[in-house]
């Protein structure tokens, strides 16, 4: 009896084991995608959205102290739960934006970046918030806009592949030309013609390609949880 329980206690530890080392085998590739497709055009998507940031936010606080911004008696600052769910939602939108090929409807969503300091200046200027703490909260939202930005426009190039390979034709001007060639008898021309092609065949091959949804959305709601930090910190 005491031999059947230890050899099922060894079972389920053997098990707990074996997911534990598939969840570090998941956040492991999670990281490498991050490293190897996305973090370049992260960092640099977030220093020129920064620096566009940090402008708009001072340029606001300057105007704001010499008088150059009026506060309508009637405008009130976006509550903390209306901020959250604005901020997942948006993180959302910019990555399902990428569902659409050729187009990087994504890269709008870098706007957010500067309608939130609308909402910044009004708190500060209703004594809510201090400078300091609204422009760090700031900069750590912009790190999750850049993030969901960058994702979306990949998940972008990943549909304009797939969205290739799916509709080539099989027939084209190539095909044309080798028929007169064919005529002509022109032995030349023929071969360069199918080298053509199948150089042609390789690269729509090389677009028949997986997407990887699980790290995009992985990745997508890290992005929110900086904008969810960064909300938090604005409203000290």
């Amino acid at each position: 009896m005491e031999k059947t329980k230890k050899e099922n206690s060894k079972k389920v530890d053997a098990k707990k084991l074996n997911i534990e080392m598939k969840n570090k085998d998941k956040l492991t590739e999670i990281k490498e995608f991050y490293n190897e497709k996305i973090k370049k055009w992260h960092i640099i998507t977030f220093i020129i959205v920064a620096v566009l940031y940090t402008i708009t936010f001072f340029a606001q606080v300057y105007t704001l102290k010499n008088g150059g911004i009026t506060v309508s008696p009637n405008a009130t600052p976006i509550a903390l739960v209306d901020q959250i769910k604005e901020s997942f939602l948006l993180s959302a939108v910019i990555l399902i934006a990428g569902i659409t090929p050729y187009i990087p409807l994504s890269v709008f969503g870098v706007a957010q970046a500067f309608i939130i300091v609308d909402d910044m200046i009004l708190r500060n200027a209703y004594g809510i918030s201090f400078v300091p703490t609204l422009y760090v909260g700031g900069l750590l939202q912009i790190v999750g806009i850049a993030l969901s930005v960058v994702l979306g426009v990949y998940y972008c190039r990943l549909n304009t592949k797939k969205n290739k390979y799916y509709h080539h034709s099989d027939f084209g001007l190539d095909d044309v030309k080798m028929q007169l060639y064919e005529i002509r008898k022109d032995e030349k021309k023929i071969e360069e013609i199918v080298k053509k092609k199948e150089a042609k065949a390789k690269e729509i091959e090389a677009c028949n390609i997986k997407i990887p949804y699980l790290k995009l959305v992985a990745l997508s709601l890290l992005a929110f949880a900086f904008e969810f930090i960064g909300i938090i910190i604005t409203q000290i």
